[in-house]
């Protein structure tokens, strides 16, 4: 909290850790922080998953590169007419990259960031878009980096509680897969995007900078200070011969891949073996390096071959996207380090001795699991960072109090909580680059984006406290908790469009225009002004179509994936 310097931070956890170990020698915990993180880099699962994240970014970067981008905003712009068409598109983009973050944030950002524009979405409105959209879907998969990650946090949380995969009868990878309906903050946080682009129903200060967007056609405020945007990672976009082949194919070729080598890694061409069993015993890292090498290669392939450029460009763009990936790559390393010198001084053992011995009861596990990931989050501003640092000490904790059974939910829940941190955080490195790709001063974008994040941990303690007082199906409270967010986000929206003295359905900014809307006599407090100015959308145009079209397919295959994964 004092730095906010992440990677300092993180360092200096396992420093720390060391100097305990080295019977506070600082000289000797240097050298043995150094041999502990070149002991974690060394590690196969590590070594496989950071190159595999090298292959992303360089993938990514030619989608961008090549002018995959340019070609979708060629094909769908001249559809997107309106700020809840970007809104929306934006949110549809960012369902589609859901192999890593950053990379989400950087194309998806770069896609829309114009329409969002011309259509007079505010800047705070787009940078929450690409936020609450990223992580949550590179946590679910199906095929990313955020997977192997978390699969490799469990490992260490196994080591922590001193079993192993086969000693308790379910693997890292299949304990994540069971994980992902209880991930209730995700789901929610990627579900209320969509709802309140579709209805244009905001709140907070949201609802301020929305109406000042259409009605004052300031997508900033006047005094507000946009990050700079770092595209010169990567370079512009080439617009020789932009084509959809170079954003869909190595998309399709990293899903198509990496699933398939996730089954057959498992054995899943094996006779008898069927494709639960395969995933179950799958090499995450392994499948996921050959998914991530293909989509590398696809998109060279693409780029050079319609002539977008050269091989040398090309070559270049693979070195850029590697770049992309540097800040992404130190995080991980530290983050495995300090879960190793937590394991190495004891702390999950020291932690679970004192909780079996304060008579908590179970139950509320889950709870206390996810306010302490939300708060240690907050004030790091690492998601990743913070299950590194929760994961070993939930994993033997739930263990020892419960059983085998709630350890699913707790690895839900603490994913949940980490990434809830990692929006309201101002530290967060998401959180930055959603506004520097949105171009939005930073503080607006925390301070907008608060309340909803809010709104979906709110609803998720709730769910939490049902799961602790007897209602423990994943299949009963997700949905519950939907049904629930949707009608908080609505009263919210009515109260604080009241109090404001604002449309509760934020109009068009061509309505503005056009006179359909007293805008003097809303500014002046007259309240029968905003009797006729809520606006009025068509729910089954194109765009709010494809959206819902996308979105249960999505769906669809990342609840597949769990249910054939266990």
């Amino acid at each position: 909290m004092y730095t906010r310097q992440v990677l300092v931070s993180l360092f200096a956890g396992v420093w720390v850790g060391a100097l305990m170990i080295a019977s506070w020698d600082p000289i000797a915990a240097t050298a043995l922080s150094m041999g502990w993180i070149v002991e974690v880099v060394r590690s196969p699962f590590n070594t496989t998953f950071l190159i595999l994240i090298m292959f992303m970014g360089a993938g990514a970067a030619f989608i961008y590169k090549s002018g995959g981008i340019l070609a979708l905003q060629n094909w769908i712009g001249h559809r997107v007419n309106t700020a809840r068409d970007s809104q929306i598109l934006t949110w549809i983009i960012g369902i589609f990259i859901f192999f890593d973050s950053y990379t989400s944030t950087i194309v998806t950002g770069n896609a829309t960031r114009e329409l969002s524009e011309e259509t007079n979405t505010s800047r705070e409105m787009h940078a929450y878009v690409l936020d609450s959209t990223t992580s949550p879907v590179t946590t679910f998969g199906p095929v990313s980096n955020w997977i192997g990650y978390q699969v490799s946090m469990i490992i260490v949380g196994f080591e922590a509680a001193r079993f192993t995969a086969s000693e308790v009868g379910i693997t890292a990878f299949g304990l994540f897969l069971q994980s992902i309906p209880w991930n209730i903050y995700c789901f929610l946080a990627f579900f209320m995007v969509g709802f309140i682009s579709i209805t244009q129903r905001f709140y907070g200060p949201m609802l301020d900078a929305e109406w000042r967007s259409r009605a004052e056609k300031k997508t900033r405020r006047d005094d507000a200070t946009p990050l700079s945007d770092i595209t010169t990672d990567v370079g512009e976009p080439s617009e020789k011969n932009p084509t959809l082949f170079n954003f869909f194919a190595p998309i399709l070729t990293l899903l198509i891949v990496g699933v398939v080598s996730l089954w057959w890694l498992g054995g899943g061409h094996q006779p008898g073996v069927d494709v639960a069993t395969a995933f179950q015993e799958t090499d995450v890292a392994l499948g996921l390096l050959y998914g991530s090498f293909a989509f590398m290669v696809v998109g060279m392939f693409g780029a050079v071959g319609f002539g977008a450029m050269d091989l040398e460009e090309a070559s270049d763009t693979v070195i850029n996207g590697f770049k992309t990936m540097m800040i992404a790559a130190a995080i991980i390393v530290l983050a495995w380090s300090i879960g190793h010198a937590a394991e190495q001084v004891g702390t999950a053992q020291y932690i679970v001795d004192v909780m079996v011995g304060s008579g908590i009861p179970g139950s509320f596990l889950p709870l206390i699991i996810f306010v302490a990931a939300m708060f240690i989050a907050f004030t790091t501003g690492t998601s990743w960072g913070t299950m590194a640092i929760l994961t070993p000490l939930a994993i033997p904790l739930g263990y020892e109090l419960v059983g085998l059974s709630i350890l699913p939910v707790l690895m839900g829940v603490l994913f949940g909580g980490a990434i809830w941190g990692d929006h309201v955080s101002p530290i967060s490195d998401t959180t930055v680059m959603s506004s520097i790709f949105a171009g939005s001063d930073h503080i607006d974008h925390v301070n907008t984006q608060i309340p909803f994040a809010m709104t979906a941990a709110g609803v998720t303690v709730v769910a939490l406290l049902l799961y602790a007082v007897g209602i423990t199906s994943a299949m009963v409270l997700l949905p519950l908790s939907i049904v629930l967010t949707a009608g908080v986000v609505v009263a919210l929206n009515k109260f604080d469009a009241r109090r404001k003295n604002l449309p509760e359905v934020m109009p068009t900014a061509e309505a503005i225009d056009n006179g359909e809307v007293d805008v003097a006599g809303i500014e002046n407090g007259n309240r029968s002004a905003v009797t006729g100015a809520n606006g009025t959308y068509d729910f089954f145009t194109s765009i709010p179509l494809i959206a819902v079209g996308v979105v249960l397919a999505y769906l669809g295959l990342v609840f597949a994936f769990v249910t054939f994964g266990f």
